[in-house]
């Protein structure tokens, strides 16, 4: 979460204890673990963990970012090429806002965009801090050492002598940055940020260090900005994280209060519009807890889906303007087109928030009840998905038996789902679009078609599709990515390939469609469903239905 341009701690400490005799030195370094001296004395968090710091510490504080100024560059370890060299300000801070959208924010959208986007955070706020045109660039000041990190938890007290400790994080940067990252992780109220503030400034002035209280009384602001804007994703996740596996209420709110804060203090900086309140954090916290803990591979680094984990260099950037060009010209010429959906996903979600383990595990309780248990793999034990059940069953020539009545107990849950199963926004919307165009539209899918008739005559559907419901059929063996359901569509539509296009959520689909020949577009509600997609080779992949709303109702434009 926080930038490191030195590996070695004990490299820079042996240079930072030639001058800061008080700071522990590192006593033996064995590369992944290392011995420091012992320095008596209670933390700071232990003495006063939050309230109030007294003049006094205050200016400890002072001296001790004075005299950490003014340990000699020169004895510092290198700098990683191309650091911003003394004085360039500006590019100093430009280098942290990348950092936190490139190695911060972006890695961990895939696992928390649906957060954040919950509770406001959009997809381009960094970028857009990055470019504020209303922000002038920062004046010039020499570069020190910074600590990066002077915190409660990170400062010792010994009998009136302040001690400060953990130096991973220390870098080599705008002196303000340092001031900036304290004010706000002492979480100091106004009135004391002033007066550390003046005290930082008159320690400053008096080491000699004149030069770095340049424009300290705008660029301050700026860094303070900064602070607040990207310890939002780390402060967001963090709550999300420290969320036990059986959460209650009071663990919700809890956690909800702290990204509340968060976002308030960040909601300017970003320029957030409708921050959340706690009520909205909550259940947006709720949501992901569902989501994160439907299986024990979300445990797993990466952003991950109900199939699995998809490591960072595998993920597709999000579709461009001149990618989909194509698809418009495409969908919106007035020659012959049809449309396939898939159900679960683009239509509506079946089992939202893993709703589905249920239904997997009275389908592994049959197998059980048949004496049939050890033909189930550890992967099909654990899974979510009824389905990789019903495969189990029907490659195994045991289990074949079993197969008609898995059938039925699977077609029950799902007709069950479809009574409460929430709609895709959009769906309908564009489902009476493309029928009011006269496109003829097919749902092909691998759930029942008696579970897709259920929903679709709940919300009033059912007509626009009429008899063109392509669900499961008794062999398993023909669920996708077999593209059986897709060629049964196009047969009954009287379609060649190359004049369809689906509209899926899985690899499944994508490979289907691409063993029939059809064209693709992939369809995540969320950044994180989206990487598999994309992962998997889509070329296509849309967070919401309104691209395609607009293509078919004004055209290309």
């Amino acid at each position: 979460m926080v930038p490191r341009i030195w590996r070695s701690e004990a490299q820079l400490l042996s240079v930072v204890t030639r001058y800061l005799r008080e700071v522990p030195r590192c006593v033996a370094d064995f590369g992944d673990w290392s011995i420091h001296a012992y320095r008596a004395g209670q933390a700071l968090s232990e003495v006063n963990p939050d309230g109030p710091v007294d003049d006094d510490l205050m200016q400890s504080f002072a001296q001790f970012f004075a005299r950490t100024a003014g340990v000699p560059k020169e004895e510092l370890p290198p700098r990683p090429d191309g650091w911003p060299n003394s004085g360039e300000s500006q590019s100093f801070l430009d280098w942290l806002i990348d950092f936190t959208e490139e190695q911060v924010h972006r890695p961990n959208r895939g696992r928390f965009g649906t957060l954040f986007e919950a509770v406001g955070i959009r997809s381009d706020v960094m970028k857009k801090f990055k470019g504020d045109p209303d922000r002038p660039p920062l004046m010039s000041r020499p570069f020190c050492l910074l600590h990066t990190d002077v915190h409660r938890a990170n400062v010792v007290i010994d009998e009136g002598e302040l001690v400060v400790i953990d130096w991973e994080s220390a870098i080599y940067g705008d002196p303000l940055h340092d001031l900036a990252t304290h004010l706000v992780r002492m979480d100091y109220d106004k009135d004391e940020q002033r007066r550390m503030t003046s005290l930082w400034s008159e320690a400053m002035v008096r080491a000699g260090h004149k030069g770095m209280t340049a424009g300290l009384g705008t660029d301050l602001g700026v860094y303070l900005d900064f602070e607040y804007a990207q310890s939002v994703f780390p402060d967001v996740m963090r709550a999300a994280l420290d969320l036990p596996a059986d959460a209650d209420d009071d663990d919700f709110k809890a956690a909800a209060l702290k990204v509340c804060r968060a976002l308030r203090r960040a909601a300017e900086p970003l320029k957030l519009t409708d921050v959340p309140d706690e009520r909205q954090v909550s259940r947006a916290l709720r949501d992901w807890h569902a989501g994160a803990r439907s299986g024990p591979e979300h445990a797993a680094a990466g952003a991950t889906d109900e199939w699995g984990t998809v490591e960072d260099d595998q993920v597709r950037e999000p579709i461009g303007a001149d990618e989909f060009t194509e698809l418009a010209e495409w969908l919106t010429r007035t020659d012959g087109r049809c449309v396939l959906f898939d159900f679960d996903g683009p239509i509506c979600r079946l089992f939202p928030h893993g709703s589905s383990e249920s239904v997997a595990q009275n389908l592994r309780d049959l197998v059980l009840e048949h004496g049939l248990g050890d033909r189930l793999t550890e992967e099909v034990r654990r899974t979510i998905d009824p389905h990789d059940v019903l495969r189990a069953m029907d490659q195994d020539p045991q289990g074949k038996s079993l197969v008609a009545a898995l059938e039925v107990l699977l077609t029950e849950g799902e007709v069950a789902a479809a009574r409460t199963a929430l709609p895709t926004p959009g769906a309908g919307e564009l489902i009476r679009a493309l029928k009011a165009r006269g496109r003829p539209i097919a749902v092909v899918t691998n759930n029942s078609p008696k579970a897709v008739a259920a929903y679709l005559g709940r919300v009033g559907l059912l007509d626009a599709f009429g008899p063109h419901v392509y669900g499961r059929t008794d062999q398993p063996s023909l669920l996708k990515p077999d593209p059986d359901s897709l060629s049964r569509a196009l047969d009954a539509l009287g379609f060649a390939a190359d004049g369809a296009l689906m509209i899926g959520d899985t690899a499944t689909d994508l490979e289907a469609a691409e063993k029939a020949g059809v064209r693709f577009v992939g369809y995540a509600r969320d950044e994180r469903k989206a990487v598999p997609l994309r992962a998997a080779g889509a070329e296509v992949v849309i967070t919401t239905l309104q691209p395609l709303i607009d293509l078919v109702e004004t055209g290309p434009s």
